[in-house]
This record gives structure tokens, sequence and C-alpha cells, in this order.
């Protein structure tokens, strides 16, 4: 009875000795981030091929030059916004998924509203689920999605005289009322090129720093 006792304490305070130990280990977080791998950098508006992502959210803004019905040039503003979040209430890794968007803001006088891109990671073994979204002047939003299991053909695009790689093409149909005929968003460069039903458009020229 005795040494019964005695081995359940051994054992106690053994595990005592071992929690106690690991506690105090390090003063590291408890919670972890994913990362946005280098191909997920590629579809936001941001200056670096890299990040890793610490807990503070990231803002970056920039500018881009486009020209408008091969006539005008225009200078938009865009934002692009990093953070982390908890996609489920049940996280048994403690890990929290990361967010990233990127939106340009069109005047009116253009013809067209915003473009934005956003990106959720929430496993490190698939792609990251892409959303593409652009809306003209009083129309349905065009919205482009892609699941992270999704299988994605890229396609190359010829727009004021350059050639890009790796691009998205999207074609919305009539009856969804977005107004758009045709969009073409580039790794590396974002939307490079938007064309409207009644021929208005805008073409990349410079995507900025």
């Amino acid at each position: 009875m005795v040494n019964n006792l005695r081995t359940t304490m051994k054992k106690y305070l053994f595990i005592f000795t071992v929690i106690a130990l690991t506690a105090c280990k390090n003063d590291e977080p408890t919670s972890k981030y994913r990362q946005f791998t280098k191909d997920d950098l590629s579809h936001l508006y941001y200056n670096k091929d890299t990040l890793t992502y610490k807990g503070i959210s990231i803002i970056y803004r920039d500018t881009v030059i486009y020209q408008l019905n091969n006539t005008d040039t225009i200078h938009v503003k865009i934002e692009t916004q990093i953070n982390s979040y908890y996609s489920s209430p049940i996280n048994f890794e403690n890990i929290e998924d990361i967010f990233g968007s990127s939106v340009i803001h069109f005047e009116k006088e253009t013809g067209f509203e915003f473009g934005d891109i956003r990106l959720y990671r929430t496993v490190n073994s698939w792609n990251a689920e892409k959303f593409f979204q652009v809306r003209a002047n009083g129309t349905n939003v065009f919205s482009g999605h892609y699941y992270p299991k999704d299988t994605v053909n890229l396609d190359t695009a010829k727009v004021l005289g350059k050639i890009y790689q790796n691009v998205y093409k999207f074609y919305p149909p009539v009856e969804d009322k977005t107004d758009i005929r045709l969009i073409y968003f580039a790794k590396k460069y974002g939307y490079i090129k938007i064309e409207k039903l009644d021929g208005t458009k805008i073409e990349l020229i410079d995507k900025g720093k």
C-alpha cells in the first residue's frame, strides 16, 4: 500500500516537473501563423517576393498606371492588407490562418468602380483560396473563385505590346449583367486588362514598385 502510494506520488511529481520545464523552456508565443508562399504573394500588390508574417497587420499602398481607352493615362491607388485570423472556432494546432487582399479603386469617370484580389490560406498542403472581383459602374460584381484543390490553367496575354505570362482570363457571361467583356490578371502584375461590353477598357502601363 505504502509502495503504491510512493509510486503514484513519483509519477505525479514527474508529470508536474515535465509540465513546468516545458512552460519555462522559452517565451515563444503559444500561437503560430500560416505563411503565404511565394506564389501566393505573386497575386497581391506587394513589393516583396517573400514574407514572414509575425502577427502584426501589414498595410502596403502603391499606385498603378493604366491607359484608358488607348488615349488617357490614369494613376490608380491600391491598398494591400495582410492579417491573420482563426478560420474555425476549433483549432487544435493553435495556428492562425493568413488572409491578404489588394484593392484598386477607380475614379467614376473611367467607367469602372474597383478590382480586388483576396487570398485565404487555411492549409499548408494546397493552394490558397482565391477570389477575384471586378465591378463596372452601376452593374453587378464579377467574382472569380478558386478553391485550394482547384487546378488552374493559366495563359499568356499581350497588352500594349507586352507579353505577360501566368495570366488568369475571365469572360463573364452576358446574363450575369456585369457589363464586363473580359478580365486579364497576371501573377506579379495584377489586373493587366479589363474591358467592358461597350469597348471601354483599361490596360496596364506600370504596376508600381
